[in-house]
């Protein structure tokens, strides 16, 4: 195997490829990169941790045709690195592998091809389109509570439903709850959903990544399919039910509260400082028009803040994570939002003032 190549287009498969091998795995070949001649004028290049693949298909001049792997991480390191424009990549003896560009030379040691495990076969799958835009913002608003406790499988990844031409997220990690909802067109058929895990979701981020336009979604014996451009990935889905969600999205709450989303998520980032490590506990109090946000730490003192609100209900003092309702309103476009409570034992509900589109749930905590 022999081929010239260009350096940008070798990184753009190489960076997606060094992020999925599995380096900590007990089976050597998943920590590497595979590298094949497809035809004369392309190569592919993938990889796998038995759960995530990769597939990106490369142009280059291929002078002689075959296939080896190699160590992703690497071998993109190797290549970031080299001088020039140019890369010449060849097989050598015993699955070596030779590279140059300019006067920079390597010798790696590599596998052969036929070791690599066989990756779900993209052709195969019937697409449907989706604005990469949308996808990726989505995502951008539901990652961050995601459990990250792997013992609880059925919410170690993003519940995604397509029904009605409307794009349905939802994560939660038990102790809050995100969801949100955009026009996705036709569609994939997900009426009952699937759970998508965090790694093969946050390798969609990353493919998406400077992707104008749109990208395709496919479902295929388990695994779900995205594809941008030359790349495709493939990614197993959680095999769990996912929480009944809508039980937990409280819908006739009493009292609501206006007030400016920046203005509030400066007043907690502040309030924050002086919150304990370990729960992050702050405690809001309500009374008509002013919303206190007080947080004491018997290690640094107490801090406290008055924000004027639109509110006229009854008094109520309840408490929260404060990282929970920054990390919601950092994801929102709105300049106003709207706080929902009922009693101090029931979650709180954060949106919008435009609408439920995007939303949080807040379990509340003792102080």
């Amino acid at each position: 195997m022999q081929i010239n190549i260009k350096k940008a287009e070798f990184l753009k498969g190489l960076y997606l490829a060094q992020s999925i091998a599995d380096r900590k795995g007990t089976m050597p070949v998943l920590a590497n990169a595979l590298i094949r001649s497809e035809g004369k004028e392309a190569v592919v290049c993938a990889a796998t941790d038995l759960r995530v693949g990769v597939v990106a298909e490369i142009k280059a001049e291929v002078v002689e045709e075959g296939g080896m792997s190699i160590g992703a991480k690497h071998l993109f390191e190797i290549v970031k690195g080299l001088p020039g424009e140019d890369v010449s990549f060849r097989k050598t003896e015993n699955n070596w592998a030779e590279l140059k560009a300019g006067k920079a030379q390597y010798r790696l040691v590599g596998m052969s091809d036929r070791d690599f495990p066989r990756l779900p076969d993209h052709r195969t799958v019937e697409f449907k389109e989706l604005d990469a835009g949308t996808l990726a913002d989505m995502i951008d608003k539901t990652i961050f509570s995601v459990s990250s406790d792997e013992t609880r499988r059925h919410l170690s990844g993003i519940f995604m439903e397509w029904q009605g031409g409307v794009l349905r997220m939802v994560s939660t990690d038990g102790h809050r709850l995100c969801k949100g909802e955009r026009e996705g067109g036709e569609g994939l058929a997900l009426e009952s959903g699937v759970i998508v895990p965090r790694k093969g979701v946050l390798e969609i981020r990353r493919l998406l990544e400077g992707v104008d336009g749109t990208c395709d979604l496919g479902l295929h014996e388990g695994n779900l399919f995205v594809r941008a451009k030359d790349v495709s990935l493939s990614i197993k889905l959680v095999d769990a039910q996912f929480p009944p969600y809508k039980q937990v999205v409280p819908t006739e709450n009493e009292k609501k509260v206006v007030l400016e989303r920046v203005t509030f998520l400066e007043s907690l980032r502040r309030m924050s400082i002086m919150s304990t490590e370990r729960n992050g506990g702050i405690r809001l109090d309500l009374v008509a028009g002013t919303l206190r946000i007080t947080s004491d730490n018997p290690d640094l003192g107490e801090a406290q803040e008055d924000l004027d609100v639109e509110y006229d209900g009854g008094n109520l003092t309840i408490g929260f994570n404060a990282r929970y309702f920054i990390d919601v309103l950092n994801e929102m476009g709105d300049d106003k939002v709207v706080l929902e409570f009922n009693g101090e034992l029931d979650p709180g509900l954060i949106r919008g003032e435009s609408g439920p589109s995007y939303l949080g749930v807040v379990m509340p905590m003792r102080i």
